[in-house]
């Protein structure tokens, strides 16, 4: 069994502990992915369901742009997300920093020799990846909220044995906590003993651990 890419098979943050955590656009793309595989094929099988033939198939392909692969012999579909940036002015809170990030689904469909089926299809596959995300908009416990930003299908290259198709939906994915403000080593007057507080390439010191606690109970009396 291949072993997966790291980039592929991460917890989303770069950092985390005493620096993190802290998400960027890879993040976010890798989130949208991962909620794809996990739901996608249901909705297509449940629109085949509801149509009476298997016209849809699961997609064949993620993470690839079209030009690096080879294609399918019959009618299917290849998904490929990208994060272009974030949208407007990050919003900095006491302790952490709410990101919007843009999204962009291109769902790239190879289809028959007839243009109308293609259409149709890509049409479908279009919609099959917006209810997917927007109705699991939090990206398996990732994202605060995805907005539904707009869709428009185009028509691909064609050649003498089948045309293509291409969907391309956006979203905006809200991130409640992309960066902590206030991390990393503490201040030396804030660490505590023995705790690292200056640049090194060491791990840091782990966060301190209250072991007991002394609590005194007064009486209050009514004046």
């Amino acid at each position: 069994m291949a072993q997966r890419a790291w980039w592929t098979d991460w917890n989303l943050s770069y950092l985390d502990d005493v620096y993190g955590p802290l998400y960027g656009g890879h993040s976010v793309q890798e989130a949208v992915y991962n909620t794809l595989q996990e739901w996608l094929p249901s909705y297509v099988a449940e629109f085949n369901r509801n149509l009476g033939s298997n016209v849809l198939k699961e997609p064949f392909e993620y993470r690839h742009r079209p030009d690096y692969r080879t294609l399918p012999r019959d009618a299917s579909a290849a998904v490929l997300i990208t994060v272009p940036g974030t949208i407007g002015l990050p919003e900095t809170l006491q302790e952490s920093t709410r990101v919007n990030w843009r999204v962009e689904a291109m769902i790239f469909v190879y289809g028959t020799k007839d243009w109308q089926e293609t259409e149709a299809l890509t049409q479908a596959y279009t919609a099959c990846v917006r209810a997917c995300i927007i109705q699991h908009r939090d990206l398996g416990g990732f994202a605060e909220t995805t907005l539904w930003d707009g869709e428009e299908y185009m028509e691909g290259e064609h050649s003498g044995t089948r045309t293509t198709g291409v969907g391309h939906v956006r979203f905006a994915v809200t991130v409640g906590n992309a960066m902590k403000m206030n991390g990393g080593v503490p201040l030396p007057q804030f660490a505590a003993t023995g705790a690292v507080d200056y640049p090194t390439t060491f791990p840091p010191s782990p966060a301190p651990t209250v072991t007991s606690t002394r609590i005194t109970v007064g009486e209050q009396r009514g004046i």
